[in-house]
């Protein structure tokens, strides 16, 4: 199992790494394809979902027994359903922080973060507390 998980991360971080591009993070490319395969918007991929998006973007895996196999070593808290931060952890091998995606809405501090760099680009200068 163990080289089928190592097999698929490495195919999964070339496809993320081919799409990323200076403007957003191999983490960010993630956490979009996690927020487009969960079709029921319910802030977490079910085994289905997990099975199309992995055909969806051109991971072959051998058979529906492995496939099972690898969703469970990410489903780290065995609820049977992946939120975005237990996929990417364990994709990336270390916390990602951020939360789990749902139904629309950004983490508080992944907004605030976003404000600040925008104001900055902009030569905001403090003005309205950019700094931490």
């Amino acid at each position: 199992m163990s080289s089928l998980k190592a097999s698929f991360e490495k195919e999964l971080k070339n496809k993320l790494s081919q799409k990323a591009s200076g403007v957003q993070s191999e983490e960010q490319v993630l956490l979009k394809a996690f927020k487009y395969f969960d079709l029921n918007n319910n802030g977490t991929v079910e085994p289905e979902e997990f099975a199309k998006a992995i055909e969806k973007i051109g991971i072959m895996i051998p058979t529906r027994q492995d496939l099972d196999a690898l969703y469970n070593c990410y489903d780290a808290d065995k609820s049977g359903s992946l939120e975005y931060r237990e996929f990417a952890s364990g994709v990336f091998g270390h916390d990602v922080g951020g939360t789990t995606p749902a139904k629309g809405g950004n983490a508080p501090e992944e907004l605030l973060t976003r404000l600040r760099k925008k104001l900055a680009s902009r030569g905001a200068r403090g003005i309205i507390g950019l700094s931490k």
